[in-house]
């Protein structure tokens, strides 16, 4: 079994920044989840989920994370989008159905269109309404 090193630096040199904070504790968080993945089997229909939950959680992170060039914080928004690329890399390692692994688009049977993770998402978090704003509306995954 290989062991992750989460935070490679000693602590002294971490700066009590919001930046690192939420950084830090997204990178335990998705250390913990590479883990949980690396002791998993998936179908189909469950690596299908873990690619929209990454496309979703890649959308989500720079709204939290900037990368602040010529800091100690210089990488933190990539260095987090490349421990869910990790996630990914290990869920499509354990995936029982190799024909899937390289496959993004989806047909959708209740709408009968085919639809891609990141389609899903926009889905998911931006709903136009009469009044032009987006609001945020729940949309079944099939």
């Amino acid at each position: 079994i290989e062991n992750i090193q989460v935070y490679p630096h000693a602590f002294d040199e971490f700066q009590f920044t919001r930046n690192s904070v939420i950084s830090g504790i997204l990178r335990v968080a998705l250390s913990g989840l590479v883990e949980c993945v690396r002791s998993s089997v998936f179908s189909s229909l469950g690596l299908r989920q873990m690619k929209v939950d990454a496309v979703l959680l890649r959308y989500l992170v720079p709204h939290f994370i900037k990368d602040e060039y010529g800091t100690p914080d210089a990488n933190a928004c990539t260095g987090v989008c490349n421990v869910i690329d990790n996630v990914m890399l290990n869920a499509e390692q354990r995936c029982v159905d190799p024909e899937v692994i390289g496959d993004d688009e989806y047909y959708d049977a209740e709408k009968d269109e085919i639809v891609t993770p990141f389609i899903l998402v926009q889905q998911f978090l931006f709903n136009k309404n009469d009044e032009d704003e987006h609001t945020m509306e729940r949309i079944s995954f099939s």
